[in-house]
């Protein structure tokens, strides 16, 4: 090997080195390196998975999120369409309210009239009977006697109490 130009003693000194510095690095660093980028690894896989989880979750409450907006519509809407139907119910009923009112209103203005046409009617024949009572008087009083004309006059109202009774 000298022929070459290698010395014995050199390299089993290099390969002696080699071996120490191989074994110090394999120690003190390789080892301490491997372990921190392992390290690194599953701190990244968790943070990866956690960035996941909390992705997926998100996703869930969004989609919560939607349903309950979709909820609070259809009840909204239910609440309004619950209300105009009460208040159609009760403008129906003011308005059935207000007819049979009115219904009675009519009703008593007929009654009125009727008994107001029952008095004026017997107001008109009592003037009626008054009026000829006292033109027969004047017509008996210059033809007949005073006691005849009592009589006569006795005997006619009678019949007009009668007829207008």
């Amino acid at each position: 090997m000298e022929q070459l130009g290698i010395e014995p003693n050199l390299l089993l000194a290099q390969i002696v080195n080699f071996l120490i510095i191989f074994f110090v690095l394999s120690k003190l660093l390789y080892k301490p390196i491997l372990g921190m980028l392992e390290k690194r690894k599953k701190e990244i896989a968790a943070g990866l998975e956690l960035t996941e989880k909390l992705r997926a979750e998100e996703e869930k409450m969004n989609a919560r999120k939607e349903k309950l907006l979709e909820e609070a519509r259809k009840e909204a809407r239910n609440i309004v369409e619950g209300g105009k139907k009460e208040a159609e119910a009760e403008a129906h009923d003011i308005i059935e309210a207000a007819h049979t009112a009115a219904q009675g209103i009519i009703a008593k203005g007929k009654d009125d009239v009727v008994e107001l046409r029952a008095g004026m009617e017997k107001d008109v024949r009592k003037a009626a009977v008054d009026i000829a009572q006292a033109m027969t008087k004047q017509l008996l009083s210059q033809v007949l006697s005073t006691a005849d004309q009592h009589k006569l006059i006795q005997k006619h109202v009678k019949e007009l109490e009668k007829v207008n009774s």
